[in-house]
């Protein structure tokens, strides 16, 4: 018997109701890679990184695509130790609904541990990533960060404009 494949973050945010629009591109990795693709800026982006705990949770950090994440922070806001933090592996997404290149906030993973970085609720419409690297996801940033209730939000990133001169 055959175990089906994790749904994707489209099929949950559908399933919630939420309104997005699905832009299929080539598959990309980069952030800059999906800017080009879709022709928006980078600051109008929201990137998911994915990493694991100790304990095999996922742990996916959402900030702006722009911005660069402070690992300590994100740690402190997990409430895990820095050292705690490692990349999640294609397999450890796969069994996410996700793959390489399309790491999303919206996760059907119900273990998932999820942080937005606060200036993330005020990006209003946002493209990120759709679970996979040929697609991306565009919505309302606050209706991403309502579809999942669950997550923290914290100062996790560094901002171009925050950082030392």
């Amino acid at each position: 018997m055959t175990v089906p494949a994790p749904i994707g973050p489209p099929e949950v945010l559908a399933a919630l109701n939420a309104s997005f629009r699905l832009h299929e591109h080539p598959d990309v990795i980069s952030p800059l890679e999906v800017c080009a693709a879709l022709g928006v800026p980078l600051e109008r982006t929201v990137k998911t990184l994915a990493f694991v705990t100790p304990e095999d949770r996922l742990l996916l950090a959402a900030l702006p695509g722009h911005a660069r994440l402070q690992y300590g922070a994100l740690a402190r806001a997990a409430g895990i130790r820095r050292g705690d933090l490692s990349p999640a592996d294609a397999g450890r997404l796969a069994r996410a609904g996700m793959q390489p290149g399309g790491v999303c906030p919206v996760s059907a993973d119900p273990a998932a541990m999820v942080v937005f970085d606060e200036s993330v609720s005020g990006l209003g419409r946002v493209h990120c990533g759709s679970g996979r690297p040929d697609s991306s996801i565009e919505i309302e940033a606050a209706e991403l960060m309502a579809a999942v209730p669950t997550a923290a939000t914290a100062p996790i990133a560094c901002l171009p404009a925050d950082e030392p001169a």
